[in-house]
């Protein structure tokens, strides 16, 4: 299992960026440096000293350039939405060089690592939905519950912004409503569904 710590790291680079256009439904929804930086997945997957060296100057150079486009965000709307789309190129580029580190075995075994810490907010991943054969129904579904939640992202994150929430209510809001949201992502799954999905998170991460 993922310490909280981990999840909670994920959930911050979710919900990094208020602004709704620039949310993708994508095969890697968060940082894959920063999940690859959790010691029990490292353990897991046998990261050697080069691996965990290079993974670790990628995970620090997320954090201070994304830092530095998060803290200067505009109030014009189309400043914020240029800075916002420059966060998740950088966060793209990032997760291609962290797979890059990866043996074709460590790939597939992160992926399913992957599953086990964003559970069914991977539902969002056209990838995955391909895995569990969604029909049109299930991927109209499964958007709505997405940009239902970008909104309350991006509500919260102005709320946060304003001065009117504390970091620490902010982050609770988020992760109560991403439980919450995980419910819902859930229930647009069939019996045979939730077992496959499951079964593409394989064997549970050791303590």
């Amino acid at each position: 299992m993922i310490p909280k710590y981990g999840v909670a790291i994920l959930l911050v680079l979710l919900a990094a960026t208020p602004l709704r256009a620039t949310t993708r439904a994508t095969d890697y929804p968060g940082s894959i440096s920063m999940l690859l930086g959790v010691e029990s997945v490292r353990s897991d997957l046998a990261l050697d000293a080069k691996q965990k060296s290079r993974l670790n100057v990628l995970r620090k150079e997320l954090r201070s350039k994304s830092q530095v486009l998060t803290q200067k965000k505009s109030k014009v709307p189309l400043s914020r939405l240029t800075a916002d789309q420059k966060l998740f190129s950088l966060i793209d580029t990032n997760n291609s060089c962290s797979l890059a580190v990866l043996t074709p075995e460590q790939s597939v075994r992160f992926h399913e690592i992957q599953n086990q810490a964003l559970g069914f907010t991977m539902l969002v991943s056209p990838k995955v939905q391909k895995q569990l054969v969604f029909g049109v129904k299930q991927v109209i579904s499964i958007e709505k519950i997405r940009l239902k939640g970008l909104d309350f992202v991006a509500e919260t994150n102005l709320a946060f912004e304003e001065g009117k929430l504390s970091q620490d209510k902010r982050l609770q809001l988020l992760r109560d409503y991403r439980s919450e949201q995980a419910d819902d992502f859930k229930a647009v799954l069939t019996r045979a569904q939730r077992e496959a999905f499951t079964a593409l998170c394989g064997q549970p991460l050791k303590r």
